[in-house]
């Protein structure tokens, strides 16, 4: 892919055919969380407006609400582990998206959430539109997103589309749709891999150090030749399922790498 592939239409939002890889029931449980995903049912404190005096002890309510992890796969992730916290923006319904002016353009603190599923009191599936919001960004203990409660994974458009948005809102810098693919284009692929390791071996470990260290790749460059995993994720994602799948089984005491 190229900053320039013509086909790639730079926008601010997209319809749900194109924003989302997964939704609903058919969200995959092995798939690791990841940028982009939206879990129900997260508690949120809700902070007084007023400061509490220094030492006192205030008892903080919470509501249990939609929220979509927003940090780069790097800061979801330490190595092997999920971290112990992890940024969140809240989501919310909206009657509609006229607050994104007349091309869904406006509004630089809200990633449109179009037909984003729910459940209902009887767990059953229904959509509703809905924005999530960077102005009101927050920390989670990462243990409180279920991934029985993960209702939405974003696709390579999303994940770009996100990256656009989030760069837009913290620093005023757009760029195009096309380029924000570009740019997360390994990290969109990496999302697969890991997928493939816990299908595995059932955890991450051993990922990070099988992603980092030089080895042969059966199909890629010659038969001597050397690479890391990880400088051929945008490009060989083929090839390095492959070779997870070729990685022998996992042993107590052996990583598989």
């Amino acid at each position: 892919m190229t900053t320039s592939e013509p086909s790639i239409a730079d926008t601010n939002w997209l319809e749900p055919n194109e924003l989302y890889l997964q939704t609903g029931g058919a969200v995959e449980s092995d798939r690791p969380i990841y940028q982009g995903d939206v879990f129900e049912g997260v508690a949120m404190l809700q902070l007084p407006r007023t400061m509490p005096p220094d030492g006192e002890a205030t008892p903080l309510e919470s509501t249990h609400q939609m929220v979509m992890v927003v940090p780069h796969p790097c800061q979801c992730y330490h190595g092997d582990k999920l971290r112990r916290y992890l940024t969140v923006a809240p989501v919310r319904d909206v009657a509609d998206y006229d607050n994104f002016g007349e091309e869904r353009t406006g509004a630089k603190d809200k990633f449109a959430l179009l037909d984003l599923p729910r459940r209902d009191v009887s767990a059953q599936w229904y959509v509703a539109s809905s924005v999530a919001d960077f102005g009101r960004l927050t920390t989670v203990p990462s243990s409180w997103l279920h991934l029985w409660n993960r209702v939405a994974c974003l696709s390579h458009r999303g994940l770009g589309l996100l990256a656009k948005r989030v760069l837009g809102f913290q620093l005023r810098y757009t760029p195009t749709l096309a380029n924000a693919m570009a740019f997360t284009a390994g990290e969109w692929q990496e999302s697969f891999l890991m997928q493939a390791w816990v299908r595995k071996f059932g955890s991450l470990t051993g990922y990070s150090a099988w992603l980092r260290i030089p080895k042969h790749i059966e199909g890629v460059g010659g038969s001597d030749e050397l690479v890391r995993p990880y400088d051929l994720r945008a490009h060989a994602l083929d090839a390095l399922l492959a070779d997870v799948t070729a990685l022998p089984e996992a042993t107590p005491g052996n990583s598989a790498v």
